[in-house]
């Protein structure tokens, strides 16, 4: 059991347990998962110099509340497994999070198959749940809320804002057919257009190669917002009903139920949390 140590204005040590449950509930993740993220971000991380210095495993156990929370910082320094300042939280969020961004670190858990072996085998996947050959993943765009950004940034303030009238990172995912995520493409504003992203994608490019080099018994399935083309399989308009193209729309919308599962279930925290209002 992964136990959650935490200081008092005393400097007293408090040992809090959760309950695997809780703890899920508390972080999004298990505690043995947070136990590896925290082994694995560690040498990526400042070491505590001073006893009362915040430890990784709290700086990361911070991160993680505030990223399942979607909540003010002030909140999150309230709250029983962290009990610190909002500058100490802001401090851990920016430092967990610059390490979650080291290559190596997002290449151990998001990686698109850059073999014929691992292709076959996301292809197999998809082959052995749709009856279908040749989908090696879904493609869909999801709206990451987020607080109003400096207007001094790379983009003005007013492009973030979506067409729900939030700020947002507009975020496209692939996933496998079992919803693992292949590749994330966060580099946009919320005003940007799904099928833009695409195109800047670098999956895009991959995907495109590969057809021109005769590989062509692979591709992705995406909604009505994407291009279609022969490696990017979207719905068609309007099929008669019990038409074989109704039959495809059908088996299509069925595949792709797996990133769309994600995004739902997204959207449907995103309306309890602080980040939509």
């Amino acid at each position: 059991m992964l136990d959650l140590k935490i200081r008092n204005n005393n400097k007293e040590e408090i040992k809090q347990e959760l309950s695997d449950k809780q703890f899920i509930k508390e972080f999004r993740l298990s505690k043995g998962l947070a136990g590896e993220l925290i082994e694995v971000l560690t040498p990526y991380m400042s070491e505590p110099t001073r006893k009362s210095s915040i430890s990784i495993e709290r700086k990361v156990l911070t991160a993680l509340r505030f990223f399942a929370s979607g909540s003010y910082q002030l909140d999150i320094g309230d709250n029983r497994s962290s009990g610190l300042s909002q500058a100490s939280v802001s401090r851990c969020i920016a430092e967990v999070t610059d390490a979650m961004n080291i290559s190596d670190v997002v290449k151990r858990y998001i990686h698109f198959p850059d073999s014929f072996e691992k292709l076959n085998t996301i292809r197999r996947g998809f082959y052995e749940k749709t009856g279908v050959p040749g989908v090696i993943g879904c493609i869909d765009c999801t709206h990451i809320a987020i607080f109003p950004p400096n207007s001094n940034g790379l983009y003005p303030e007013h492009i973030y804002v979506n067409r729900k009238g939030y700020h947002s990172i507009n975020t496209q995912l692939v996933c496998d057919s079992d919803a693992t995520i292949l590749n994330v493409n966060a580099n946009f504003p919320g005003s940007t257009h799904d099928s833009y992203i695409w195109r800047q994608s670098c999956v895009s490019t991959y995907m495109e190669n590969l057809h021109s080099n005769g590989h062509s018994s692979y591709f992705l399935l995406g909604d009505s917002g994407y291009p279609l083309r022969s490696w990017l399989l979207t719905p068609l308009s309007d099929p008669v009903p019990d038409s074989p193209d109704a039959g495809y729309n059908n088996w299509h919308t069925s595949t792709r139920s797996t990133i769309e599962r994600f995004r739902i279930k997204y959207n449907e925290w995103l309306k309890t949390s602080v980040c939509a209002n």
